[in-house]
C-alpha cells in the first residue's frame, strides 16, 4: 500500500499559476498568474490572504528577494519590484518581457533574461549591476553566494560571468551541428556542472548526451556520457543530484560517476533535498524518497507538478502545477508539511466525513431489499390523503369522456399559432452576420492529434508538431509559442520538427492575437522502442 500525506491547505487559484515562491522564513508566499495579478498568502498560522496587486501584463516569473521584496517578471513588459504589502518599489525596463528569472541564494542579486535574449543583472533594489549579450540566451544558473552567473545560448555556448556581468570564461559546443544545455548548477567549490545534448547527427567521437564539470577558471575537469538528459541539477555535498528526463534520479560524485537512487515512470520535473531524503516532482505527484531509495510518502496534485518551493528551513513546501485538462481545469497550490505522519492508502474507499454524521459512528450496512408486494402495493387511502379535496372528488368520479371534435379544434388552433410564429421568426444567422453584431473572437489553439512513432536505431524519433489547424479568431494569430514539458520554448511557428528519445512527451501550443487574447492546447508524443537494460544501474532488491 502506498503511503500518503494530506496537505495542510489547498489554495484554489483563480487563474493559471505561472510562478510561485516562498519567503525564506516560510511565513508567507506569493504567486503570479495569467490574469496579471500577484496574490500573497500569510501562512504563519492559519492561511490568510493579503491584499493582491496588479501588474501591467500576465505574470511569468516571481522571486522573493531579501527584505520582503517580490520581484515580478511579466509576459511582454518590464521587471518590477514590489513590497510584500503591495507597494511598488521599482521598475526596470526590459525588452519583450521576462523569459527567465533567477536570484542568488541570499536574494541580493537579481538576474533576468528578457524576450530579446539579453541578460540583465540588478540588485534587490532594482539598481543595475550589469548587462550581457551573446547569441540567443535561453537558460541560466546563479551561484548561491552570488559570485557567479552562468548563461547558455540556443547553440550550446556557455558563458560564466562575475556578479557585475563581466565574462570570466566561455565554453564552446563540441558538435558542429550545435548543442543544447538542458540543466546547469554551481557546485560547492565554484565549479560549474552542466548537461549538454548534441543537436542533429552526432559524430562518433562526441557523446550524444554528457555531463561536464568545469573549474571556476574554465578548465574541463570531468566529462561523463549518460543515456538521458538531465532536467534538473542541484548541488549535494561535493557532488550533485540529477533528475533525468527518463525518470531516473542520480547521485553524482565529484568525478561524475553516478549511482541510481530512484526511478519514476515519468520525467522528473523538479528535485530538492530534505535532510537526508529527497523531494521529487514527477507527473502528478510529489514523492519523498528516503536514503535507501524507498518511497516514504507521496502527495497528489490536481495538475502536472511543475515546481516545488520550500522555505529555507525546509519545514513547509508549496506545490504548484497546471491542470491542462480543459474540462476540469482546477488550478491549486498545495501547502505541505513534508514531515507530516504518512498513512497507508487503503484499497477500500474512505468514508466521507459528511456521511459519517449520518451513521453516528455505527458501521455502514448494505440496504435490505423491499418485497415487491410492499413496494408496489396499491394503498388507495394513503394516496388519497396526499390529494386536495377537489382532486379527491375528481378521482372518485372516475375518467370523463372527451369530445373528439373539441380535441381536434384545440389541435388546429395550436398548429395555426405555430405557423404564425415561424413566419414571424427573425433570421438569427443574418443577425449574427451583421458586422455591427460581431464581437471579438480570440484564436483557438489546435496542437493536432496525439502522435505515436517508432524510434530509429539510435533510440530517437523525429516528429512534426503541427498547429496549422488552429482557428485564427476574428483578429488572426500574431504569436505562436511551442513549449515542451518543462515550459521551455522550442518554437515560434505553426509547425516545429523535434527529435525525441524513447518515452512519452507533452508539448503545449499557445497562440495569441494582436489584442493579447490567447488559448492553449496540448499534444502528446509517444516514441516507442526498446530501452536498453544497461541505460541505468539496477538497484539490488
Amino acid at each position: 500500500m502506498p503511503m500518503v500525506i494530506d496537505p495542510i491547505a489547498e489554495i484554489e487559484c483563480e487563474a493559471i499559476v505561472r510562478s510561485i515562491d516562498v519567503a525564506p522564513n516560510g511565513k508567507w508566499m506569493a504567486w503570479g498568474s495569467d490574469d496579471g495579478v500577484v496574490r500573497i498568502l500569510d501562512v504563519s498560522d492559519t492561511p490568510t490572504a493579503l491584499e493582491p496587486f496588479n501588474v501591467d501584463d500576465a505574470v511569468t516569473h516571481i522571486q522573493i528577494a531579501s527584505g520582503d521584496v517580490i520581484v515580478v517578471g511579466t509576459h511582454t513588459s518590464n521587471l518590477h519590484g514590489h513590497e510584500r504589502l503591495g507597494g511598488h518599489r521599482w521598475t526596470h525596463a526590459i525588452g519583450g518581457g521576462c523569459d527567465h528569472l533567477r536570484l542568488s541564494g541570499d536574494g541580493t542579486i537579481v538576474c533576468c533574461i528578457d524576450g530579446g535574449r539579453h541578460l540583465h543583472m540588478l540588485t534587490e533594489n532594482g539598481v543595475k549591476r550589469g548587462r550581457f549579450t551573446a547569441g540567443e540566451l535561453i537558460s541560466m544558473s546563479v551561484a548561491r553566494d552570488g559570485t557567479g552567473v552562468a548563461v547558455a545560448d540556443d547553440e550550446g555556448c556557455v558563458h560564466v560571468l562575475d556578479s557585475n556581468g563581466n565574462k570570466r570564461w566561455s565554453r564552446a559546443p563540441e558538435a558542429e551541428t550545435g548543442e543544447t544545455v538542458s540543466a546547469m548548477c554551481f557546485l560547492h567549490d565554484g565549479s560549474l556542472l552542466l548537461c549538454r545534448e548534441v543537436l542533429g547527427i552526432t559524430p562518433s567521437e562526441v557523446p550524444q548526451i554528457a555531463l561536464e564539470r568545469w573549474s571556476s577558471t574554465g578548465e574541463i575537469l570531468h566529462s561523463e556520457e549518460i543515456d538521458s538528459r538531465s532536467v534538473c541539477l542541484i548541488p549535494d555535498g561535493v557532488g550533485a543530484l540529477s533528475g533525468q528526463f527518463d525518470g531516473t534520479v542520480l547521485k553524482l560524485n565529484d568525478d561524475l560517476t553516478s549511482t541510481r537512487i530512484w526511478k519514476s515512470m515519468y520525467t522528473i520535473n523538479d528535485l530538492q533535498k530534505h535532510g537526508n531524503d529527497l523531494l521529487v516532482a514527477s507527473w502528478f505527484y510529489l514523492h519523498r524518497i528516503g536514503e535507501d531509495g524507498e518511497e516514504v510518502w507521496r502527495c497528489e496534485h490536481t495538475g502536472l507538478v511543475q515546481s516545488i518551493v520550500a522555505s529555507e528551513d525546509g519545514k513547509r513546501i508549496a506545490l504548484s502545477g497546471d491542470n491542462q485538462n480543459d474540462y476540469t481545469r482546477e488550478n491549486r497550490i498545495l501547502w505541505i508539511d513534508p514531515d507530516a505522519t504518512p498513512y497507508a492508502l487503503s484499497n477500500d474507499a474512505d468514508i466521507d466525513e459528511d456521511l459519517l454524521g449520518f451513521t453516528d459512528g455505527a458501521e455502514l450496512k448494505a440496504p435490505t431489499a423491499t418485497p415487491d408486494e410492499d413496494l408496489y402495493a396499491d394503498d388507495g387511502e394513503e394516496v388519497a390523503s396526499l390529494l386536495t379535496e377537489e382532486e379527491q372528488k375528481q378521482l372518485s368520479a372516475g375518467p370523463s369522456a372527451i369530445d373528439d371534435s373539441e380535441l381536434f379544434a384545440m389541435l388546429d388552433d395550436e398548429i395555426e399559432q405555430l405557423a404564425q410564429f415561424q413566419e414571424e421568426e427573425p433570421d438569427l444567422m443574418a443577425g449574427l452576420s451583421d458586422e455591427n453584431f460581431i464581437s471579438h473572437v480570440p484564436p483557438t489553439a489546435d496542437a493536432g492529434s496525439d502522435i505515436v512513432v517508432n524510434a530509429s536505431q539510435d533510440g530517437t524519433g523525429t516528429v512534426l508538431l503541427d498547429g496549422s489547424a488552429t482557428s485564427p479568431g476574428s483578429q488572426g494569430v500574431e504569436q505562436w509559442i511551442w513549449r515542451d514539458g518543462y515550459s521551455k520554448q522550442i518554437g515560434d511557428t505553426p509547425m516545429v520538427n523535434v527529435r525525441l528519445p524513447i518515452g512519452n512527451h507533452t508539448f503545449t501550443l499557445t497562440v495569441s492575437d494582436p489584442s493579447r487574447e490567447s488559448s492553449t492546447d496540448t499534444v502528446t508524443v509517444q516514441v516507442q522502442g526498446e530501452v536498453r537494460v544497461d541505460t541505468y544501474d539496477l538497484l539490488d532488491d
